[in-house]
């Protein structure tokens, strides 16, 4: 009579769907919580544990119920663990997404400013580096690794916003109301010097990096022209590879194995005030000692790359520089300004 009310023996393959679904859940916690996965494996590991024992009883001590608790006491806490994991995925996922498009938007226009003045090879590789961190956080994010994607992604965000900032420098004078009205004013002396005399007049609009050529007061041609290195700064020494802004005069037409540069057209760069200005930086400390102001300024060919490259003059495309050269004798004025 005992062993006809014994519980039958439960079947080997019972339990396979909760150890399938255990396991998955084991995995899909431990990277955001492995306290809580460890607590999920120690409760599948009772399970087996129960199961074991219960299926090596003798049928009529067998309490197969025990077992059948062991695993719903597992699944249980699983089940708890996931929502709660996946609701804080789901705030890491948010607050990534909100990380990643701050960062995007400074990288890409950063990205766009390599080769223009005021972008040198540092902030080009600070540049790198804001995207690696952001290519590497969306990386993490797709394995499930959302805290250190977090991290990735919130270093984008600080180098990003630090070129950002260093680009908004460098370009801030260029909307100052009395830098603004002197260009102005010189741009309009060397118009009207044009219109006095009949002749060619240069004009350089650095920020815009573009090359007006007047005739008699009237404007006949605009190039697009390429920069220093660093020419949205005013240049004051040698190596410092700004372009100067100032009035100046062409002293030399080069031409052939004059220059390397196709043809070119030397400015009498450093004049009375930019050597007022140098001697003044010297003098307080801005320039080491006997750095020297810079020379050999031209407006030279071989441009047309579409992005600032020189040591501080104002390149053209080969062909731009036809056109101009034929129309600018030694002596043709050329006025450097920030911007029109």
């Amino acid at each position: 009579m005992a062993a006809a009310c014994a519980q039958a023996p439960p079947d080997p393959a019972e339990w396979d769907g909760f150890r399938a679904a255990l396991k998955r859940a084991i995995r899909d916690v431990h990277s955001t919580d492995p306290e809580a996965a460890a607590e999920i494996e120690r409760l599948m590991a009772a399970a087996e544990v129960e199961t074991v024992r219960q299926n090596a009883a003798p049928r009529w001590r067998r309490e197969t119920g025990r077992s059948s608790a062991a695993w719903n006491s597992a699944m249980v806490r699983a089940q708890r663990t996931l929502t709660a994991v996946r609701s804080v995925r789901a705030r890491q996922a948010a607050r990534l997404a909100s990380l990643l498009a701050r960062a995007e938007s400074r990288i890409v226009a950063a990205e766009g400013r390599i080769g223009l003045a005021g972008f040198d090879g540092r902030t080009a590789g600070e540049t790198a580096s804001a995207r690696y961190h952001a290519t590497t956080a969306r990386r993490l994010a797709k394995n499930g690794d959302y805290v250190t994607a977090i991290e990735h992604a919130e270093e984008a965000v600080v180098v990003a916003a630090g070129l950002d900032h260093s680009w908004s420098r460098s370009v801030e004078r260029f909307s100052y109301p009395t830098l603004l009205a002197l260009w102005r004013e010189q741009a309009d002396e060397t118009i009207k010097e044009s219109r006095r005399t009949g002749r060619a007049a240069i004009i350089v609009d650095k920020f815009r990096r573009r090359l007006h050529l007047y005739e008699n007061g009237r404007e006949r041609a605009v190039f697009a022209a390429e920069l220093g290195g660093n020419g949205l700064e005013r240049k004051l020494h040698t190596g410092d590879r700004a372009t100067p802004e100032g009035h100046y005069k062409v002293t030399v037409k080069k031409a052939g194995g004059a220059t390397k540069y196709y043809l070119a057209l030397l400015i009498d760069y450093p004049n009375a005030a930019d050597l007022r200005r140098y001697r003044a930086a010297e003098a307080s400390g801005e320039v080491r000692r006997g750095t020297g102001a810079g020379s050999l300024i031209e407006i030279h060919g071989h441009g047309g790359t579409g992005r600032d490259w020189t040591d501080g003059c104002v390149a053209l495309s080969n062909e731009d520089m036809d056109r101009l050269y034929s129309k600018v004798r030694v002596g043709t004025p050329v006025t450097i300004v920030g911007t029109l």
